[in-house]
């Protein structure tokens, strides 16, 4: 879901976001991606409620497969970040990644903190039936690899 032109969604880490150690709680890494996810169709005129309105199109994680890298923390700056690894008719395949950010010192390398791999599916609103993907959504990804 990422082209040269899209940047990262930044995210900062707040109190609610973590456990008792100041650690972010494994869970709240979904909700920060599916943010990321919701922010990239807002970016294009888009909205998950816009596309079943005006298209009859959800777009539901099928499965995902998440990877805990380091631990993130109370006031971090998370850059998240995605990419269509695969796509196919009616499916596709994001890897996302959360990366600690260094606002203040640019020079810093990012820290990978989170890795999420989505398998996202067309579904008809109504039938709850496979769906196909349209063109127009992905116009510059990769099809069918």
């Amino acid at each position: 879901m990422t082209t040269a032109a899209d940047a990262p969604f930044l995210f900062r880490v707040c109190y609610s976001d973590t456990d008792a150690a100041g650690v972010v709680y494994h869970a709240r890494y979904l909700e920060m991606f599916e943010r990321s996810r919701a922010e990239w169709l807002y970016q294009r005129n888009l909205s998950p409620s816009l596309l079943v309105r005006d298209y009859n199109l959800l777009l539901p994680v099928r499965e995902l497969t998440m990877s805990f890298h380091k631990p993130g923390r109370l006031d971090d700056v998370l850059a998240i970040d995605q990419l269509i690894e695969h796509r196919s008719r009616t499916q596709i395949k994001v890897r996302q990644t959360a990366k600690r950010t260094h606002p203040e010192d640019p020079n810093i390398e990012p820290e990978l903190i989170a890795t999420v791999v989505i398998h996202i599916v067309g579904v008809d609103a109504t039938t709850l039936k496979p769906k196909a993907l349209p063109d127009w959504l992905f116009p510059l990804e990769p099809t069918g690899q």
